[in-house]
């Protein structure tokens, strides 16, 4: 299984991906519950994080649901 890089954009192309909708649907400061992210798709994500080495928890990320918080928490590159 291929993953997106996990920058900024790569982490919107990812989330797009799960939602199945366009990257550009998806603003920084959305709510990623709001536009059909479920904990179940929530805990494939964290699960795909942690096979690539990224240390992550699911409580972290959905205490706050936006890309530019999931940034910061998975210390990604902002490109």
């Amino acid at each position: 299984m291929s993953h997106t890089a996990l920058t900024l954009d790569g982490l919107r192309q990812t989330i797009a991906n799960q939602l199945g909708i366009d990257a550009s649907e998806i603003q920084n400061d959305d709510n990623l519950f709001m536009l059909g992210l479920d904990s179940v798709s929530l805990m494939t994500l964290v699960g795909q994080w942690r096979e690539q080495g990224i240390s992550v928890e699911f409580q972290d990320l959905v205490e706050e649901p936006t890309l530019e918080d999931w940034q910061l928490r998975l210390k990604l590159s902002p490109v």
